[in-house]
């Protein structure tokens, strides 16, 4: 690890992680087209990193490569959130968040490739125990037509972050984190902006409520959740700051149950438990002393 502790850093995640954990709610409280909101998402979470960004941009030089990879970041972003929001209109909460939280399996992957990261044995089992945990959750109820393809575009939404997390990795050695966060936000809130002209979708006209959603899920999952990973990124490999994010089923499926009234059954519960040990093992320190 390069200045922070790991404890700093581990509390700043799980922090987090209970902001991540409140995105599926705020979606479904929300009465808007899944990329209208996604739009706004990003669109508010820029605008609040834009002064620490500027301020940032005159001391730090940027290159042509990174722009270029930020863009693509930010492009992979909003894929994501698109795929993965629109999820939640087909799948249950616990399934579509446990789905979308697969994508420690393909950073390690992508890292292994393409940064030479390798994980310990530890972590690779704890990956293994966390990952088999969602698929008990994923497979709890009985899956219809329906049901399958909401579960698609949540998997498709884990493949999307997982290159997302792998970029963000190589910008933050050298981009701070305001300047980075702006970047990728507002990238992905373009790239959703297009989407939603070639679809024809409304920019206005939506209840006080959904404002209200629309901020809070820039505000709670984006500035608090996401900007937090991205933090995270400069002091931890890609796979390590990817798993710690398999706590949010846990906190989304609980406050599931409070919100929407969406109890979980056995095998959802002890596929959480499961994905809960498999976290604290992908903890472990790693051998090479990066934590």
């Amino acid at each position: 690890m390069k200045v922070q502790s790991k404890q700093v850093v581990t509390l700043a995640l799980i922090g987090g992680v209970l902001g991540i954990s409140t995105s599926a709610i705020f979606i479904r409280l929300g009465d808007a087209p899944a990329p209208v909101m996604a739009f706004y998402r990003m669109f508010f979470a820029a605008l609040c990193f834009l002064p620490g960004a500027i301020r940032q941009s005159r001391r730090v030089k940027i290159s042509w490569q990174e722009v270029g990879l930020a863009l693509a970041a930010g492009m992979f972003l909003a894929l994501h959130f698109l795929l993965w929001m629109s999820s939640l209109a087909y799948t249950s909460v616990a399934s579509s968040v446990v789905l979308v939280t697969t994508h420690p399996i393909w950073v390690y992957l992508i890292s292994v490739f393409f940064l030479k990261e390798k994980p310990t044995t530890m972590m690779w089992l704890g990956l293994a125990l966390a990952l088999g945990g969602g698929l008990l959750v994923a497979t709890a109820q009985e899956l219809g037509e329906t049901r399958l393809f909401g579960d698609f575009l949540a998997l498709g939404g884990a493949m999307m972050v997982a290159i997302y997390l792998t970029l963000g990795r190589k910008l933050r050695q050298n981009l701070p984190v305001s300047l980075y966060s702006a970047l990728v936000f507002g990238t992905a809130s373009v790239f959703i902006a297009l989407y939603m002209w070639f679809r024809g979708l409304p920019w206005f006209g939506y209840s006080g409520q959904t404002w209200l959603v629309f901020f809070a899920l820039a505000l709670f999952p984006t500035v608090l959740g996401h900007n937090t990973l991205n933090w995270a990124l400069e002091f931890l490999p890609a796979t390590m700051v990817s798993a710690t994010v398999l706590g949010e089923p846990l906190g989304a499926s609980l406050l599931a149950i409070v919100v929407l009234g969406e109890v979980p059954g056995g095998r959802e519960i002890l596929g959480s438990l499961i994905t809960l040990v498999g976290i604290l093992l992908v903890w472990r320190p790693l051998k090479n002393g990066e934590v």
